[in-house]
């Protein structure tokens, strides 16, 4: 359709014009948001349109209604955004082309007019909104392969809110932010309730279309049953980061995210390092149950001695480039990760790159060379989201590349990195499935798969956890750029990358004279038989160099041995196996886990022990938040965990870690009672 007007400028004039002359008549109809949401007719939840409209009319129903008595004018606003999203829906579907354009964001005032936010030029970054400022408005340039320069003149009937929008199909893309609640700060101490009112206030629900998997809780064994407890260590401390990402985004922590075993090892516990760089440094302590006074608790800590190797790095990123990447900023914090790894690497390393939607995009696939190489920093740079996940395509794209550089350098370690939300749609879907597909079959020289998480919403945290447990490797979850430039600094992802100990799995067997039953805490689903400890086994851990493990079990003793109350006893003896990442040889080693009986947990004289007692009984507690006939008794212990925790401001309150956990602690103890039945009634007068 032919414009009827003859350039930009008329256009924008003839709309500033339109909207003056209609302002005084607008009014805001009580049900304009129903009315809008009826109108929006959505695509799949999944598609980047639907993303960005709701994204707009969620920021300006939850932060401009105040200010829609003034006019009207965000009503106008509003309805000229939402139909510019819609017109360009058919292009920004399938339409883009692989170029990623730099962003650029302008910060409009509430009231601005519709055609002036379209048309503003995109020049300068503004600044992330704080609790006072309205939504900010991103504009950024979205290549469009078929339209370039067409206006389109569209008559839209809104009932009296637009009588009609000219849409204006160039490259530009509106999307509006909403607010987030603004981080608890990592240095002072969380705010005290007043007495009788609640610490927090209740968190909305979870973001939409997330996937994790409840593994449940682990029982009590009696040892006359069954003394002995295997597991695979790990090093995982994404479970931990998500819950955190969720409360500074506004969310409450949703039960079954939480891997109790990935809250632990967030923390760093200050473990010696082992005398010797061959093995490990096993410590155990014990100490009486802080929330059941008949009960014991046992800390058993794994310390991975530091090397260094020069060994070179074959590398191969593979990076989703699907329509749900387009989400938030997911995509610029995956370019920013693949780009620190790029800079990470030394010359005598080799890098590829390879982009997936529904398929491979070949143009941009860049086969091992330099990291310095041109082309693999265009790749990387071009980056962009479209198109469905077919993360088994990918995957087998990037294996096919591993291993052939394997070939020609078996000197190298080789790692397939893999950055995506995990919202596989294509082909294979199951880990299990997908790693089949892409199975690695050299055992001695073997390919590690790195899964790098981003995204809130929309979000499958099973598929990465999976992919990265069963494919030899680890699973991180990055929030923005600056922690993926962070954790892939050359000093930290050459540590990262520098494996110690492969297929790294511990068997503990409880004194049955001693102890009357036990149970761990969290590592659910990496508790293996008895008879697999001697199996050397893919899935089992990789631990790098330098990095610690820490596994906490609740005991119950004897009344034999509780009489025998201060003194030192052994309790179990653990026994751990690891096969060597630069020989391929198996090597095992033992170790006693004595304490002393009867200690309160403060007497240890240990406050990270203290600390990591709270996170593990705490992430443990309220992983059984949806068990409904246990909900009183997790109120309590978290409660009486949240106190414990305060104690420990004097002596812990200048860690960020400490600070962030009290946040969540106090998140969580809140949701706790708000869920918990009432308290029966006493009988008593007041």
């Amino acid at each position: 359709m032919a414009s009827n007007y003859g350039s930009d400028q008329e256009m924008e004039r003839a709309l500033r014009e339109h909207f003056e002359a209609e302002a005084q008549e607008l009014r805001t109809p009580e049900n304009l948001w129903a009315r809008l949401e009826d109108r929006m007719d959505l695509p799949p939840t999944q598609h980047p349109v639907t993303q960005v409209r709701r994204k707009i009319l969620g920021a300006l129903k939850q932060n401009w209604f105040p200010v829609m008595a003034t006019g009207g004018a965000v009503a106008v606003a509003a309805s000229a955004v939402f139909l510019a999203s819609r017109a360009t829906q058919d292009e920004f579907q399938y339409g883009a082309s692989y170029a990623a354009a730099p962003e650029a964001i302008a910060a409009p005032a509430p009231a601005a007019t519709a055609a002036s936010a379209m048309a503003a030029p995109a020049a300068t970054a503004a600044p992330m909104p704080t609790a006072a400022q309205p939504p900010r408005v991103v504009i950024k340039e979205v290549p469009v392969a078929r339209v370039v320069e067409k206006t389109v003149v569209k008559e839209v009937p809104v009932e009296k809110v637009v009588t009609r929008e000219v849409v204006v199909e160039k490259v530009v893309e509106v999307e509006a932010m909403p607010m987030k609640q603004a981080p608890a700060p990592a240095a002072t101490a969380a705010p005290q309730a007043a007495a009788g009112q609640p610490a927090v206030a209740p968190a909305p629900a979870r973001p939409p279309d997330t996937t994790f998997q409840d593994y449940g809780r682990q029982p009590f064994v009696a040892t006359a049953e069954d003394a002995v407890s295997t597991f695979s260590l790990d090093t995982d401390r994404t479970s931990y980061q998500l819950a955190l990402s969720w409360l500074h985004e506004g969310y409450a922590i949703e039960p079954d995210s939480v891997r109790a075993e990935e809250w632990i090892n967030a923390f760093d516990y200050q473990y010696d390092l082992p005398a010797d760089d061959w093995g490990f440094a096993i410590t155990s302590d014990v100490a009486m149950h802080p929330l059941e006074g008949s009960k014991h608790l046992v800390r058993i800590g794994f310390q991975a001695a530091e090397v260094s190797d020069n060994r070179p790095l074959n590398v191969t990123l593979v990076l989703d480039a699907s329509g749900s990447m387009g989400d938030g900023n997911r995509v610029d914090i995956a370019r920013a990760a693949a780009e620190a790894i790029r800079q990470s690497l030394r010359p005598q390393d080799r890098l590829a790159v390879v982009h997936f939607t529904e398929g491979v995009i070949h143009d941009l696939t860049v086969e091992h060379t330099s990291p310095d190489a041109t082309a693999v920093e265009r790749s990387i740079q071009r980056l962009a989201p479209h198109g469905s996940t077919n993360v088994q395509a990918g995957l087998n794209q990037g294996v096919r590349l591993a291993d052939r550089i394997r070939r020609e350098r078996p000197e190298a370690y080789n790692y397939v990195i893999l950055m995506s939300d995990g919202v596989a749609n294509v082909d294979a879907t199951n880990p299990f499935a997908i790693l089949e597909s892409a199975y690695d079959r050299n055992a001695l020289n073997p390919l590690r798969l790195i899964t790098i998480g981003v995204g809130i919403n929309n979000y499958n945290d099973v598929l990465l956890e999976q992919l990265a447990q069963h494919g030899n490797g680890w699973y991180r979850y990055l929030d923005n750029t600056g922690q993926a430039q962070a954790t892939f600094s050359r000093e930290n992802w050459l540590a990262l990358s520098t494996p110690f100990a492969d297929q790294t799995r511990a068997q503990v067997t409880w004194d049955p004279d001693l102890v009357k039953s036990w149970r761990i805490i969290g590592y659910e689903n990496r508790v293996t038989s008895d008879q697999s400890f001697a199996e050397d086994r893919k899935e089992f851990a990789e631990i790098p160099s330098g990095a610690a493990t820490t596994v906490f079990y609740e005991i119950e003793l004897h009344d034999r041995a509780l009489a025998r109350a201060g003194q030192e006893v052994t309790l179990a003896n653990v026994e751990l196996r690891w096969v060597v990442a630069e020989t391929g040889q198996s090597r095992s080693q033992r170790a006693e886990v004595r304490g002393r009986l009867g200690a309160s947990l403060n007497a240890t004289g240990d406050p990270l022990l203290q600390l990591g007692a709270i996170v593990a009984l705490s992430a443990d507690r309220y992983g059984g938040l949806f068990d409904g006939e246990y909900v009183a008794e997790i109120s309590r212990d978290l409660t009486e965990l949240e106190d414990r925790l305060r104690s420990l401001n004097s002596s812990l309150g200048g860690l960020g870690a400490y600070q962030d956990f009290r946040f969540m602690l106090e998140h969580m103890a809140e949701r706790a009672r708000a869920q918990a039945p009432p308290a029966a009634p006493s009988g008593y007068s007041r």
